[in-house]
């Protein structure tokens, strides 16, 4: 199993603070099956700008320090990047790290998707990168107009959902919004965002799982092959969104309440 959005560096932002504590979350990585982790400090948020040199450097600390405890886990240098304009520069310049290959993890502010976002992305598209957004599920532009996130979609764009609110740690609202993206192929990969072992973990394992259950054994796969393709930086399919309606969900709940009333009666 591939986790592509993780914060397991110590002492860079919000999630490892210490060695101990990045000891800690890798441990646990390996009990839930992972093999590699693609770490993504926050990168041009707030306080945080955490540029790729010294991003990579400490990944190879990191990764010395998994084989002095003989932890069988791979990390890799990246960022999770908060959508600036000047961000394909310094992709160029190495201050800014793809995810691998060409894809690159971008972050929107949470209450709302940046007016220039749509010709940001095309930029991208035209210099061969591909943005992968994290986390649309929690962004409350996104949550209010799902159709937004399809639109950038099918300017070139993919998303990854967060496991923890498939599996519904991060309230009912977000974990009804993720599985309306996923159920019109609007999320192409599922990630941790872990920041820690204890309010903000994994629940890799049990995401794959619950997606398994409600939407089907391909769906779980493709993620675990997307996932597989962005580390070795190969190109993902493109999967057209499907047309989102007002009345999807309300149709489909009642449609389970009938087959539940049914089922009932004999």
């Amino acid at each position: 199993m591939i986790d592509i959005h993780n914060h397991i560096l110590y002492g860079v932002d919000d999630g490892a603070q210490s060695e101990n504590d990045t000891l800690d979350m890798a441990r646990q990585a390996v009990s839930e099956g992972i093999t590699d982790i693609i770490a993504t400090p926050h990168h041009k948020i707030q306080v945080y700008e955490n540029f790729g040199p010294k991003v990579i450097d400490l990944t190879e600390k990191v990764n010395q320090l998994l084989t002095e405890h003989n932890i069988p886990l791979k990390v890799h240098a990246s960022q999770e990047i908060r959508i600036y304009g000047d961000v394909i520069t310094d992709l160029k310049s190495g201050k800014a790290l793809p995810l691998a290959g060409q894809y690159v993890l971008i972050e929107f502010p949470s209450n709302e998707v940046p007016i220039y976002t749509e010709q940001l992305f095309t930029q991208l598209a035209m210099e061969g990168y591909v943005p992968i957004i994290a986390h649309p599920e929690r962004n409350t532009e996104l949550q209010k107009n799902p159709k937004k996130l399809a639109e950038l979609i099918e300017l070139g764009a993919l998303a990854q959902v967060t496991a923890g609110v498939v599996v519904g740690n991060l309230g009912h609202h977000a974990q009804s919004v993720a599985e309306l993206m996923i159920e019109h192929q609007l999320i192409h990969f599922v990630a941790s965002d872990a920041h820690n072992v204890n309010n903000r973990n994994f629940h890799m394992k049990a995401a794959y799982e619950t997606i398994e259950s409600k939407f089907g054994v391909d769906v779980a796969s493709r993620f675990q092959e997307n996932v597989q393709k962005v580390l070795n930086g190969e190109k993902i399919p493109y999967l057209s969104p499907k047309e989102i309606v007002k009345s999807d969900r309300t149709s489909k709940r009642k449609e389970k309440k009938k087959k539940k009333k049914f089922l009932g009666l004999f």
